[in-house]
């Protein structure tokens, strides 16, 4: 193996153990904080949903290997182009059936 080939394999192995232990750290703060009930209810729920947002982008900066350089723009691009169809079917899902129950009520 060529000098470059083995700097890649090392920088593709750090990043995905570096990657692991975040995951595995921001699985086990909510855990923590749900078991534990340090804050209230309200505050468990915003830093559970902070941690796993933070985990969503922690993949798909380290496993997926997305980032902002000019060779990985479409796969940013595509994934947003994804990320708002799913927001419209999940949302206007919602939308509907509350527009269904509010209408179904009245009867």
């Amino acid at each position: 193996m060529s000098n470059n080939s083995n700097n890649l394999l090392y920088y593709k192995k750090k990043s995905y153990i570096l990657g692991f232990l975040f995951s595995i750290i921001l699985t086990l703060i909510p855990f923590y904080f749900s078991i534990e009930k340090i804050f209230s209810s309200k505050t468990n729920h915003i830093i559970i949903i902070f941690c796993a947002i933070t985990q969503i982008l922690i993949h798909f900066i380290y496993f997926l290997d997305l980032n902002f350089s000019i060779e990985k723009r479409w796969n940013i691009v595509s994934l947003l182009f994804i990320m708002i169809i799913i927001f419209i079917i999940l949302f206007g899902s919602i939308w509907i059936m509350n527009n269904l129950n509010n209408n179904m009520m009245m009867h």
